[in-house]
């Protein structure tokens, strides 16, 4: 029995502008996600993350600062979120500086909506390590069996469903509630 539904953050609940500016697929081993993975780990801080952004791709910082700022919320999803909290613990895991991510859960709301939400830079482990998935459960008080992951990126539900985490592969809101009436 499902007792709780956790989401990724960009690319799920947000647009992740990053990997269209970097114009590198996300689902492949590159530079752009090593320094992706530094920052969100919390080795790196986000406004040196920010800078060398800018450096690799010959965008000016305020250009970069810009994309992060055009990043938007897919209302669809977060009503869904809010419309399963009814029924539902509702989690959140994120790979995520949160510096960058803090001020926009709070300009949002996205608090009330979420029962945890795990920003990786906070916790020191990304997705798709099991820990950070044991620390949303943990917090969620649910186990991997009574839990449904929704993210984006194939490495991440890879990782979530070696925890024991049923997962869902996100590629739009229409696929993602057909499963999602499925899986519940």
């Amino acid at each position: 029995m499902v007792k709780a539904i956790i989401f990724d953050y960009f690319g799920v609940i947000s647009s992740d502008e990053y990997w269209n500016l970097v114009k590198t697929d996300k689902n492949v081993t590159s530079d752009f996600l090593n320094m992706a993975n530094r920052v969100n780990l919390g080795s790196l801080h986000w406004k040196d993350f920010m800078q060398m952004i800018a450096d690799r791709t010959g965008q000016t910082l305020e250009q970069v600062k810009a994309m992060y700022s055009s990043e938007r919320i897919n209302p669809q999803v977060v009503a869904l979120a809010k419309e399963l909290h009814e029924n539902y613990m509702i989690g959140m895991i994120t790979n995520a500086h949160h510096e960058f991510l803090e001020p926009i859960i709070e300009k949002v709301g996205l608090e009330e909506v979420f029962d945890a939400i795990i920003i990786s830079s906070k916790v020191g482990y990304i997705k798709p390590d099991k820990r950070i998935f044991d620390i949303a459960l943990k917090e969620l008080g649910v186990t991997a069996g009574e839990t449904i992951f929704i993210d984006d990126i194939e490495r991440n539900i890879a990782g979530a469903e070696v925890a024991g985490i049923k997962s869902i592969h996100y590629k739009s809101f229409k696929q993602l509630k057909q499963e999602l009436e499925g899986a519940l």
